[in-house]
């Protein structure tokens, strides 16, 4: 499991430390990455898991993917991978 302290203050994009309090709701950090601080939190516990799991993420890289709806994916691999085991 990861523990999800600090991980809406570490940026997702970075890995700056972007200090805010809790009424903060926006993580906006210098080099450009603006998400909710749940979304970039949801992305730091989701590349920790994976690294714990040993997901090989150089592989992966953040290319521009997007999907069907023209959301950025994060991790296109993973996404088809978990897409044909719920179906």
């Amino acid at each position: 499991s990861v523990a999800p302290q600090y991980t809406s203050q570490n940026c997702s994009n970075c890995g700056e430390i972007v200090r805010k309090s809790l009424s903060v709701r926006t993580h906006v950090c210098q080099c450009g990455c603006i998400l909710d601080r749940d979304h970039n939190a949801a992305i730091n516990i989701l590349t920790k898991a994976l690294k714990q799991t040993g997901y090989d993420l150089s592989t992966v890289g953040r290319t521009g993917t997007s999907n069907a709806c023209g959301e950025m994916t994060l991790y296109p691999d993973l996404e088809t991978s978990l897409g044909k085991v719920a179906h």
